[in-house]
């Protein structure tokens, strides 16, 4: 397994992923995430979904109207956060009341923040650094809307050799999951996604819907949503299993090597389709302000 090189296979993938590896948002093979620092915005390249979203965040109209809402809404003082101090020792019980600019995807725009985390010292978010980092200018998730987690364990569960050949294929075919198209900065601080009308990423502790357990480092909900959902990672496996089980039949009896060839653009619709859920999520009931994926998922 190689997750650190973009992918959960064979060491063969290697040179799929450096091929295909480029500056920029376009391009790319990957199948996991691997790739996520983008302090003082650094590592702009195909893997870093964290640079990817941020990207996203600035080019998509809709992410960028719903992260930009908190300038049209009427805030009285600073905003009390629901972060956990002992999950986030970094981030604070309090964020200074946003001035304009202050949590735009660009900013902040008039000057640096300066807050008082939970261990008591003082942090500074530079001019122009908002979501280089999870705790400016609040804290905040880069979310893969197809799940990097739930791809994997979908193709494994296909076995070999079907397995090896779908990555084989999805990286011939320069399918990135960390791609912007697969990427949506969220807030994670439940005051803040009541602020901003959108869901928050995850559960952790905060009551949401009935039955739905403190998770602090998963959707289950929504995993399963991304799965089932019409024309879903479910649907699209059927159909590359169907692919490659052709491809394997093809070259029966010969030494040839099965070489599938699988639409990347199956999976680029869904990852569209996730979005639109969760942009209108509020608009359409399936959550109340500020609850999660999940609390959408199980809405839905």
């Amino acid at each position: 397994m190689a997750d650190g090189d973009g992918h959960f296979g064979p060491d063969a993938l290697d040179k799929l992923h450096e091929k295909h590896r480029k500056d920029g948002t376009e391009g790319g093979a990957c199948l996991t995430g691997h790739q996520g620092s983008f302090s003082k915005h650094t590592g702009k390249v195909t893997c870093n979904y964290r640079y990817q979203a941020w990207e996203q965040a600035q080019s998509h109209k809709g992410i960028n109207a719903k992260l930009h809402s908190y300038a049209s809404k009427t805030l009285r003082g600073p905003v009390k956060t629901s972060a956990w101090k002992k999950v986030k020792p970094d981030y604070a019980s309090r964020i200074p009341k946003p001035k304009p600019g202050d949590w735009d995807v660009t900013g902040p725009l008039s000057g640096p923040i300066k807050r008082t985390t939970f261990s008591g010292t003082t942090v500074v978010v530079p001019v122009g650094m908002n979501f280089t980092q999870e705790t400016w200018p609040y804290w905040n998730n880069a979310h893969h809307l197809i799940p990097k987690g739930t791809l994997k364990s979908k193709i494994i569960d296909e076995g070999a050799p079907i397995t090896d050949l779908v990555q084989k294929a999805l990286m011939t075919a320069q399918y990135n999951i960390n791609h912007k198209v697969n990427m949506m900065l969220m807030p994670q601080d439940k005051r803040v996604a009541d602020i901003l009308d959108l869901p928050r990423h995850l559960q952790l502790r905060d009551k949401d819907a009935g039955g739905i357990a403190a998770m602090c480092g998963n959707h289950p909900v929504y995993n399963l949503l991304a799965c089932e959902v019409r024309l879903g990672l479910d649907s699209i496996l059927r159909g590359y299993r169907k692919i490659v089980d052709q491809a394997i039949d093809d070259v029966k009896g010969t030494h040839k090597i099965p070489k599938p060839q699988l639409d990347k653009k199956k999976l680029e619709r869904l990852s569209r389709k996730l979005l639109k859920m969760i942009l209108g999520a509020e608009a359409e009931g399936l959550v109340s302000v500020g609850q999660s994926l999940d609390a959408m998922a199980a809405a839905t």
